[in-house]
């Protein structure tokens, strides 16, 4: 660790370990040390001084806690990120401070490599990761029936998936273009998205066929078919990584987005279509996609607490709302 930004990965389970070390080694300037158990760990920082530190809570030997401990004991005021499968286990245990962060497994690599590139003040402000992941902005624009062009880059590459009046138009990134393009690129689990409206551009013939909804149900329903014809899913995304979900423990994953497929269905309205109310609601809603698809936030927000008075049962407004609400929009 002699000449970049170091960082200390802790993670007993193999597979995965090497993963992550070989997906944030290709971040320039960073040099990766990994270990396997607390005693390997600490080892590692008597040797050695990261600027950040990646454990896992539930290893061999003992927990990651034990880490944070050793890096007290040296003195070391190191930001640590906790990613585990077994948050609730530990969570009362955890060290409450402004430095540690803990996340639930599955973490995309390209969330972790965005947050390596963070703590370690990588890349500024300028294009920040896009607070909702590439499938909900799909999902909202085939919702409100809208034509956008969401444009998708990550670390691992850029991708360009167009929605036509709510249908799925076209996808295209580096390795091809169609239905392959379109799960390379919308189940991207962060990434920075840029989604605007489609004017009057000249637009590539349309190489996918159906509805938001539809599409995206084809491509998870493949995705999971795959996972279970192997057993241990493998699958390379083409934009540089692999993704690992071995059986019994839930690893990086090309998986869509957990809070896409926590979204739940439109609610079914028991009032006559034509309804005043009704058509006030749904006028309301709207107004609230077309926030978030702008990335208006706090219209957003304002939006669909009117839309939630009008109607306090309807489960995608009670759904958006708790997701702004996790943003700090309250």
């Amino acid at each position: 660790m002699s000449g970049g930004r170091s960082i200390l990965i802790v993670e007993d389970e193999q597979t995965l370990r090497l993963s992550m070390v070989r997906g944030l080694s290709k971040l320039e300037g960073v040099e990766v040390a990994d270990a396997a158990t607390v005693r390997e760990a600490k080892r590692v920082l008597g040797e050695r001084r990261p600027e950040l530190v990646i454990s896992d809570l539930d290893l061999p030997d003992g927990s990651g806690i034990e880490v944070a401990t050793e890096l007290d004991r040296l003195g070391l005021r190191v930001p640590i990120v906790y990613v585990s499968a077994y948050i609730g286990r530990y969570k009362h245990r955890l060290p409450n401070r402004a430095d540690v962060e803990v996340y639930e497994k599955p973490l995309p690599l390209d969330r972790l490599r965005s947050l390596v590139e963070s703590k370690l003040g990588f890349g500024g402000d300028a294009n920040p990761i896009s607070p909702f992941a590439v499938a909900d902005y799909v999902q909202l624009a085939g919702m409100g029936r809208h034509s956008v062009v969401i444009e998708v880059q990550s670390p691992a590459g850029r991708g360009r998936l167009i929605i036509k009046a709510g249908e799925v138009w076209s996808a295209e990134d580096r390795l091809g273009k169609g239905l392959d393009a379109f799960r390379r690129i919308a189940f991207l689990g962060a990434a920075q998205v840029t989604c605007r409206t489609l004017g009057k551009e000249v637009i590539p013939p349309r190489d996918i066929d159906g509805s938001v909804e539809s599409v995206l149900l084809d491509v998870a329903r493949r995705l999971d078919e795959a996972e279970r014809d192997q057993g241990a899913a493998v699958v390379d995304d083409g934009w540089g990584d692999v993704f690992v979900e071995s059986q019994g423990a839930r690893h990086v994953t090309t998986r869509p987005p957990r809070r896409w497929s926590s979204l739940p269905p439109p609610a079914p309205t028991t009032l006559p279509s034509m309804n005043a109310v009704s058509r006030s609601f749904e006028e309301t809603f709207d107004r609230g996609v077309d926030a978030l698809l702008a990335k208006d936030y706090r219209t957003a927000y304002e939006v669909f607490l009117e839309a939630e008075r009008l109607d306090p049962r309807d489960r995608r407004v009670i759904a958006n709302l708790q997701r702004l609400r996790d943003m700090g929009f309250s």
